[in-house]
């Protein structure tokens, strides 16, 4: 029993080392890496930043793209510059993020021009209908001098004759 315990956890252990270049080195800084991870997409197709993808599911795709990162990183190279590298090599679909200038511009502010445009057409039309509704609603209690109701006139006929 105590032999297969301490070989558990040396199993253990051998797992976690082993993972120890996703883990950032002594002379990067944990949350900038931590940062720049959360710049990019993995493409596993969890949908989540790479970051994430490497506390939930460490998957290769992440552990790959960390790795690179880390690799850049220990080049000397800027965040702007690992960002622009990774780009370079997988495209703009490696951004967690679409960057704001060109088509991409659209994404960005299409949803509030499409607000804006609705909320104008909500307001004039709801506008049109209460002008509407002002103009040909009749006071109730009015009657009409012209019956045009066959039993109205019957109605007026009789009454007058046998009542009042």
């Amino acid at each position: 029993m105590k032999t297969s315990l301490r070989l558990f956890f040396l199993l253990f252990a051998a797992a976690v080392f082993a993972q120890e270049k996703n883990l950032a080195p002594a002379n990067i800084d944990p949350t900038f890496l931590s940062a720049i991870r959360k710049e990019l997409a993995c493409d596993c197709g969890c949908g989540m930043t790479v970051q994430d993808c490497l506390g939930g599911m460490i998957c290769s795709e992440s552990r790959t793209y960390s790795n690179e990162v880390i690799d850049l990183l220990e080049a000397g190279k800027s965040r702007e510059q690992v960002l622009q590298a990774m780009v370079a090599k997988y495209g703009e679909r490696i951004l967690s993020a679409p960057t704001k200038e060109g088509f991409n511009l659209t994404a960005w502010t299409f949803p509030f021009i499409a607000l804006l445009i609705g909320g104008v057409i909500v307001w004039r039309v709801v506008a049109k209908w209460k002008k509407q509704s002002l103009v040909a609603v009749p006071v109730s209690g009015e009657t009409s001098k012209e019956r045009t109701d066959p039993y109205g006139q019957r109605f007026e006929d009789e009454f007058q004759r046998f009542g009042n």
